[in-house]
């Protein structure tokens, strides 16, 4: 789940999925000739947006995180239960989309937990990832020979999603609102990192700098639900709560810089 801080202490709670379908509708605005294509493949906007597969059992029931008393923020989730609902993914879009889909999750999967070293990790997590790794190499061996898509199509896919995994975290509030880049992502001729700035004291109008997508706007959004400023003592109470809760509209509009 993501969190986007408002004033008065309160927060929109974002579900993995709602973020994941943002990253897929900004994957059907890419394009044009900045972009170099026309549009992205059919089968790599439906990875972008079923890339958070993994998550829609745990947001209809989510565990409690009791240093903040609200659901586990996605990057607090311990790393042995984060990567089992990752997994949990990868099989999920191999038996329902097919081998490129789940390839394109499980590429992804590695992609995040590559970013942070793994020296800073714990112990117990860095069990984990490397578990989770040997797993998804595993998978992806089987994987990679049914598909038909080229070493470098695949790479250039695996660095548009991650770009566009964080453009949608950073429309969603989860990383702040401060300007970022973006991983190098492939472009005509070249790569590049896309910044992204909010240029008002809002959340609705994003810069992005160069301009990938094939519109001169691009809106976005999905349906957040609104917590209070405090905890909440038990997981049953949270649950409850957030069953309850008022559910909004959160949109963005992405122009150019």
């Amino acid at each position: 789940m993501l969190f986007r801080p408002l004033p008065d202490g309160s927060a929109l709670a974002i579900s993995q999925p709602a973020h994941a379908w943002i990253s897929g509708q900004l994957a059907r605005a890419w394009g044009g000739a900045a972009a170099g294509v026309e549009r992205l493949p059919e089968l790599f906007i439906l990875a972008a947006e079923q890339h958070d597969i993994g998550w829609l059992k745990w947001e209809a029931a989510p565990t409690r995180d009791p240093a903040t008393g609200r659901p586990y923020d996605f990057v607090a989730l311990p790393r042995d239960q984060h990567t089992a609902l990752w997994s949990a993914g990868v099989a999920t879009a191999a038996t329902s989309y097919g081998p490129l889909v789940a390839l394109l999750v499980s590429l992804h999967g590695l992609a995040i937990y590559a970013l942070t070293p793994d020296e800073k990790r714990t112990p117990e997590d860095l069990a984990a990832v490397q578990r989770f790794r040997a797993e998804q190499e595993a998978m992806q061996a089987r994987l990679r020979p049914q598909i038909a898509a080229s070493d470098a199509e695949i790479a250039d896919q695996r660095a548009i999603l991650l770009a566009l995994d964080l453009m949608s975290l950073v429309i969603c509030g989860a990383m702040g609102r401060d300007p970022r880049r973006t991983p190098p992502v492939p472009l005509a001729g070249d790569t590049a990192r896309l910044a992204l700035a909010f240029p008002a004291d809002d959340w609705e109008h994003l810069t992005v700098d160069p301009w990938p997508f094939r519109s001169a706007r691009v809106t976005v959004g999905c349906l957040a639900r609104r917590l209070p400023p405090s905890g909440f003592a038990d997981a049953a109470a949270m649950r409850t709560a957030l069953a309850a809760a008022p559910v909004m509209p959160i949109t963005a509009t992405l122009t150019p810089a």
